[in-house]
Order: C-alpha cells, then sequence, then structure tokens
C-alpha cells in the first residue's frame, strides 16, 4: 500500500512537472506580449499631428524641407529635385541606401488606407534616377497644414522624417 502511494505520488509529481514544462512557455509569450502592447499603449510611436490625410496633386506639388534644412521640390510634370532630405530609401534589391544628394528622378502620388485607422491617406512615392534608389512619404496634419512624413530605420527607435511645405498651404 504504501509502495502504491509512492507510486501515484511519483506519478503525479512527473504530471505535474511535464504541465508546467508545457505550461510556462505559453504563459511567458502572453505575458510578454501583453507587456508590448501596454508599453505600446502607455508609450505610444511618435507621429506628426494630426490624421492621416489625402491630399489632391495640386496640393502635393511644391517645395517641401525637413528640420535639417533639406529641399525637396516636387514638380507639376511629375518630376522632383531634392537636396538633402531626410528619409529611409531602399535600392531596387531592396536593401538599404543613401539618397543620391544632391537627386533627381520622378515621383507618384498613391492613395493607401492607414494600417491602425483605416483612414485613406496620400502617399508620395519617389524614384530616384538613373540608380532607381526609391523612398516613401506620408500626408498627415491638417488641410491648413500638411506634412509629408516617414519612420527612419526601426519605427520603435522613434527616428522620423518630416517634410513641411514651404511655398504656402498645403490646403
Amino acid at each position: 500500500m504504501r509502495r502504491e502511494k509512492s507510486r501515484k505520488g511519483v506519478l503525479i509529481g512527473v504530471a505535474a512537472g511535464v504541465g508546467c514544462l508545457l505550461v510556462a512557455p505559453v504563459l511567458l509569450v502572453v505575458g510578454a506580449v501583453t507587456l508590448m502592447l501596454l508599453g505600446r499603449a502607455l508609450n505610444p510611436l511618435p507621429i506628426p499631428d494630426g490624421e492621416a490625410l489625402v491630399l489632391r496633386d495640386e496640393q502635393i506639388v511644391g517645395t517641401w524641407r525637413d528640420d535639417s534644412g533639406g529641399r525637396l521640390v516636387l514638380r507639376e510634370d511629375g518630376t522632383f529635385s531634392s537636396d538633402g532630405i531626410c528619409g529611409d530609401f531602399t535600392a531596387d534589391d531592396l536593401g538599404d541606401a543613401g539618397a543620391p544628394d544632391p537627386g533627381t528622378g520622378t515621383w507618384e502620388h498613391r492613395e493607401w488606407v492607414e494600417f491602425e485607422t483605416d483612414r485613406p491617406m496620400s502617399e508620395v512615392h519617389l524614384t530616384f534616377t538613373p540608380s532607381e534608389v526609391w523612398t516613401e512619404y506620408e500626408a498627415r496634419g491638417t488641410s491648413e497644414k500638411a506634412v509629408l512624413w516617414m519612420f527612419v530605420g526601426d519605427p520603435d527607435s522613434g527616428d522620423l522624417c518630416v517634410l513641411d511645405k514651404v511655398d504656402g498651404a498645403a490646403g
């Protein structure tokens, strides 16, 4: 009888140990995800003020500047010139790249839906020529004060590139 209780005790102990080994990773993952979401809610990623915007081409055309004095000129004919603009640039092979400086190329206005809010927004896609380096800026703000912006590098770093229109209101 004593030996039988001992075996039951060992089996219960082994079962409890195996159960803990199976449940512990799940609890760790759930806890990590919960902490990440809580951290994001308490410390949201920095983004420019205002809402995602849909702009007309004539609102996009013009001169835009960043905080460091970089300049982007978007022309009506779909071409652009740039000098020292901030941003996160990608090469044709999808690797990181530096923007040609000064640079020229073509731009396209695209409309998308903002991921987090399902709001429509404008995006300005630049393709530098002849290098085929490209980048995309999102429109945000208000019709009176629009900005073109993007994260630079990992969004969690909080590094932003923000371009303000300098030759008149965007609306």
